[in-house]
């Protein structure tokens, strides 16, 4: 599986359903790109496409239930890694690490954005 299936399918973990639309929004790619993850997504029995009963134009994408059981099992994998990986520390310690992480976070948000241009200084 590509990392944009994996992607993909975590958003529609969160979502629910969505649209090739708003999943293109979500993930910043083209319809065009969604339509082939969601292809072979769908033939591997991990998504279905169902129109809309409002709007027929309107399509939804949807986990299967081998999609959601999935995700359960990699999920409680992940647990299980964090939990061996965590053994051994102090509540303090995690929240210190937590509180770290955060502050990476919010400081890799800055640096994506351009900084503005500054007007140069005259003396």
């Amino acid at each position: 599986m590509s990392f944009g299936q994996m992607v993909l399918l975590r958003v529609l973990v969160h979502k629910g359903r969505a649209t090739p639309k708003e999943l293109a929004q979500e993930l910043s790619v083209t319809t065009g790109n969604i339509t082939g993850l969601v292809d072979k997504l769908e033939k591997a029995g991990l998504v279905t496409r169902t129109r809309s009963a409002e709007d027929r134009r309107v399509v939804y994408i949807e986990l299967t239930a081998k999609a959601r059981q999935r995700f359960r099992k990699v999920q409680r994998a992940a647990v299980d890694m964090l939990s061996e990986a965590f053994e051994g520390w102090t509540q303090p310690q995690i929240t210190q690490l937590q509180d770290l992480l955060e502050r990476l976070s919010s400081n890799q948000t800055r640096a994506v954005v351009p900084p503005r241009r500054r007007a140069p200084l005259h003396h």
